[in-house]
């Protein structure tokens, strides 16, 4: 039968954020953060589906059952996202005198970083909370937005009459025209 490592060796000690210079640790979640984390998550993204207003009353009647359900987060009832989030981190930030917006942006990390791990979290950080979609990867992904379209022709190059200068037989410079002269 195999056997595994400690998982210490994998999460110890949780997510560092660099802010201002200085390294805070936040620890790893609770299961009921983690839990909370990702029903909000999951009906979040419910609602944003809805298409119809039926649909949308239908995914806040489960997300009132399913928040009804969830354990209760000890203090969650007074604490606001980012203390619940950054845990004894929010304490030491607010402390050092880091100012709201940094804060805000490193719950929203730990958030992402509780719901679809490292990776993402790592790619929101980087991306400076703009999660901008990717760019098409290839050239003919590139075409294809370009034409509007997936399938079919790709536009038809210019015709305006303009040309690349061809090169001289090696030396690199362009070929003038020897016509007229004004």
């Amino acid at each position: 039968m195999g056997r595994f490592g400690d998982l210490d060796d994998y999460f110890d000690p949780g997510l560092t954020l660099t802010v201002k210079g200085k390294e805070y640790t936040l620890p790893l979640p609770s299961a009921e953060l983690g839990l909370w984390c990702r029903r909000i998550a999951l009906m979040a993204g419910e609602a944003g589906a809805a298409s119809t207003d039926e649909e949308l009353a239908d995914a806040s009647s489960r997300a009132h059952t399913a928040a009804a359900e969830l354990p209760p987060l000890p203090g969650a009832e007074k604490l606001s996202f980012e203390q619940l989030l950054l845990g004894p981190v929010y304490a030491e930030m607010m402390s050092d005198g880091v100012p709201d917006p940094y804060i805000q942006f490193c719950a929203q990390t730990a958030y992402i970083w509780i719901i679809a791990g490292e990776e993402q979290a790592a790619r929101y950080w980087h991306a400076g909370g703009r999660p901008e979609a990717r760019g098409p990867g290839n050239r003919a992904d590139r075409r294809r937005m370009r034409t509007g379209g997936g399938a079919g022709t790709p536009a038809q190059a210019s015709t305006s009459g303009t040309r690349s200068p061809t090169t001289s037989g090696g030396n690199g410079r362009a070929r003038r025209s020897r016509g007229r002269r004004s």
